[in-house]
């Protein structure tokens, strides 16, 4: 178990690291040591923002550092594997931004590098550390809801394209759109939810309807402008089929003519959940449905027993691990099995043919 002050470095000064990673660190007692980006200037103004001692425009430099124990990635997803498996090589421990990789081959490839190297390698799949999301896993335990056999996953952003120009537009550096940014933690959540089932076929579409025309520029990211390279989807659909019978159904959006929404209902046969802030309030979100007497009903789940989530709660957990006290909850197989999927519904989509296992 370690018992000494843990240090971090960051890899990538974007939105993600400054508003996520880096104070999720210090909420768990780590020091964050350094931070580096290509982009210097961006890692000199993170780190005086934040009080970071040390900058590095090259993360190889940042990664020999024999002080530091943890290294997070938050460079664009094609940099993934490259920066994992050169920190793991060097005996760190990684939390990777999610996808885990833009292949499943790069992916496996960064999971035999941490067995071998026996660091730990998680990804931030940080929805599942949402109190809403461990209320819905627990019931699926516990068998309230008994067999499921519709899970359907809704994130639609009427205005959420990160940028025109900016790596998550650009299909080399992210791999895909809108699918491998929130799909990635809509399929996760399913999958979670249900305890990671078999998946028998999967028929996905995608769609850049409106990035094409430059519609839908959202708030996030570090980089966001109106021109630039545009050749991802902001659109992605798919229909799951899994052995047992069930169905994940996925639909996730950048940009679409209607009003944002992010809803997850699950759907058993002894009873329901469904997680909707724009239908039940922020302060409640979820619903839990059963019968009585022959009757539906729906109630509201305490959640005060369950922790803050979000990204501190991923990284808690993580740090958690790493001093071992708890064993890891996102494992590594488990997002190389989502990314597989998303692969499938780019397959489909590319060919309009069901894929199958």
């Amino acid at each position: 178990m370690t018992s000494h002050t843990l240090r971090a470095g960051v890899l990538g000064c974007g939105d993600i690291a400054r508003r996520g990673h880096i104070p999720g660190y210090r909420a768990a007692g780590v020091e964050v040591a350094a931070v580096c980006d290509a982009n210097i200037d961006r890692a000199r103004a993170v780190a005086a923002d934040l009080n970071v001692p040390d900058v590095y425009a090259d993360y190889h430099e940042l990664i020999a550092r024999p002080d530091i124990d943890l290294i997070s990635v938050c460079l664009p997803n094609a940099l993934h594997a490259e920066a994992s498996i050169a920190a793991l090589q060097a005996g760190k421990h990684v939390l990777c931004e999610k996808p885990i990789a833009t292949s499943s081959a790069d992916a496996e490839r960064m999971i035999e590098t941490a067995r071998q190297a026996g660091t730990l390698l998680s990804v931030n799949q940080h929805m599942r550390f949402d109190p809403t999301a461990q209320a819905m896993r627990q019931a699926v335990c516990n068998g309230e809801l008994g067999d499921l056999y519709l899970i359907d996953m809704r994130m639609v952003r009427s205005q959420g394209i990160p940028g025109y120009g900016s790596w998550f537009t650009n299909k080399e550096l992210a791999g895909a759109g809108a699918l491998f940014d929130i799909g990635v933690h809509m399929l996760d959540l399913a999958m979670y939810l249900a305890g990671f089932p078999q998946v028998a076929a999967v028929r996905g579409f995608t769609s850049m309807a409106l990035g094409k025309q430059k519609i839908g520029l959202g708030s996030w990211g570090a980089d966001r402008g109106t021109e630039g390279r545009y050749d991802v989807e902001d659109t992605a659909i798919a229909h799951i089929t899994l052995t047992g019978g069930g169905v994940i159904r996925l639909i996730v959006t950048w940009a679409a003519f209607g009003l944002s929404e992010e809803r997850i209902t699950l759907f058993g046969d002894k009873g329901g959940a469904d997680r909707s802030a724009d239908r039940y309030g922020k302060e409640t979100p979820l619903r839990f449905y059963k019968a009585i007497n022959g009757k539906i009903e729906g109630f509201t789940p305490d959640l005060s027993c369950f922790p803050a989530g979000g990204t501190a709660g991923s990284i808690a957990s993580f740090v958690s691990a790493v001093r071992g006290k708890r064993p890891l909850l996102v494992h590594p197989e488990e997002t190389l099995t989502v990314l597989k999927m998303l692969e499938m519904i780019q397959r489909s989509a590319a060919t309009g043919q069901e894929v199958t296992l």
